[in-house]
């Protein structure tokens, strides 16, 4: 079995690891991907470790960039504040 001392941002370099009544625990998003064949990134994995903070900004990023494509479509509705959450787990 592996013990976790720490676990640490990819991005921001803060620990992921909170302290509840004095037992450790990770609160981390994970940002992967790995492409497959006829991908341009065909053979390439991806995995991000993310705090809270980074996390949020990730996702307020891409529904930023998601708003922005679909700007002009008058068929697309703009992403709501509740972009990307899994309603079946929350």
């Amino acid at each position: 079995m592996n013990t976790v001392v720490d676990r640490v941002c990819d991005v921001c370099g803060n620990s992921v690891m909170i302290d509840v009544n004095g037992h450790k625990y990770e609160e981390v998003g994970e940002l992967k991907a790995h492409w497959g064949y006829g991908s341009k990134e065909d053979g390439t994995a991806y995995h991000l470790d993310l705090c809270e903070a980074c996390f949020r900004y990730a996702v307020s990023s891409l529904r930023e960039l998601r708003r922005s494509t679909i700007m002009f479509d008058k068929d697309q509705e703009f992403p709501s504040e509740d972009f990307g959450i899994d309603k079946s787990r929350t």
